[in-house]
């Protein structure tokens, strides 16, 4: 049998990473796997030398990333090597681990060159099909649906495209956790008070996938885009329909300018575009999330 790390060394969207504390969040590395990134706590400074862009709460310049939350911590990323987190006083652990699987790691994947989706993932006989779309679309709660009818979760909010030697797009298992609203939980038959909040002062859950989720890469079977309003409709995309589709859902896309990235990701979007299936999925406000994974179900015969 394999040997398993010691505390502070997981594994996600195919990376090896070492951190500086456990992250439970995350599952765990083989002892001896190389290390791809590193997690650590250090000084992050206030202004980030050479800045080409600024946000409400980043700074971007070439191979370099600062990303901070009030009350919570700074997040210096770099070269897709490390991210340095200076927590703020009086922040909690659970937080910094939060917000570093957020935005921080969005720029480690731009800057390792990976292209990664505001999307999540569920694993089926035919590959992984990925549920794009904006914060609210739905996207979890989907990916719930299809896991309590059988299908294994890969990702959560973020799904990560990798490029096989022929071209071929793969998405790379994520976090093996749902976020979800009380109800989505309610909907899944588990009790939304016997789950941890994100954060004591919002309702949402931590819902872990620990015994079903699909924790090797697949390749792609189709993204389907989720869109609230107009009647209910799937549309096949074709051609230059795809591109801004991708554009618009890769993942904290504001950093990609100041970060230098512009034209490696618009060539990866470009690439991934001719290769993947992709349909736009409209619902009016009033369908449910059970109704339109019935919908897209029966357009993949499963």
């Amino acid at each position: 049998m394999p040997s398993h790390s010691p505390p502070g060394l997981h594994t996600v969207y195919g990376l090896t990473v070492e951190t500086w504390v456990p992250f439970p969040e995350l599952q765990r590395a083989r002892r001896d796997a190389a290390v791809d990134a590193v997690f650590r706590l250090g000084n992050v400074p206030a202004e980030l030398p050479g800045c080409a862009k600024r946000g409400a709460r980043f700074q971007t310049a070439p191979g370099r990333l600062l990303v901070w939350l009030d009350n919570v911590a700074r997040y210096l990323i770099a070269d897709g090597r490390e991210i340095v987190v200076q927590p703020d006083d009086g922040a909690t652990e659970s937080d910094l681990r939060l917000f570093l699987l957020c935005s921080p790691m969005g720029g480690l994947l731009l800057q390792r060159g990976c292209l990664p989706l505001h999307a999540s993932a569920v694993a089926t006989e035919r590959g992984a099909v990925v549920f794009m779309g904006p914060s609210g679309a739905g996207k979890s709660t989907l990916a719930a649906c299809f896991q309590r009818r059988g299908l294994r979760p890969m990702a959560d909010d973020i799904s990560v495209i990798h490029f096989a030697p022929d071209g071929a797009p793969w998405v790379m298992p994520g976090l093996p956790q749902f976020k979800l609203w009380p109800d989505a939980v309610e909907r899944l038959g588990s009790a939304a008070d016997d789950l941890a909040r994100l954060r004591p002062q919002i309702e949402k859950r931590a819902f872990p996938l620990r015994e079903g989720f699909h924790a090797e890469p697949m390749p792609l079977e189709r993204i389907y885009i989720l869109r609230i309003g107009g009647r209910r409709e799937l549309e096949s995309l074709a051609g230059m329909d795809k591109l801004p589709q991708l554009l618009r859902n890769t993942y904290r896309a504001q950093f990609v300018p100041g970060l230098g990235l512009a034209s490696s990701h618009f060539g990866a979007v470009s690439r991934l575009s001719q290769a993947a299936g992709m349909t736009l999925v409209s619902r009016t406000m009033d369908e449910g999330p059970d109704s339109v994974a019935d919908r897209i179900a029966a357009d993949l015969g499963v």
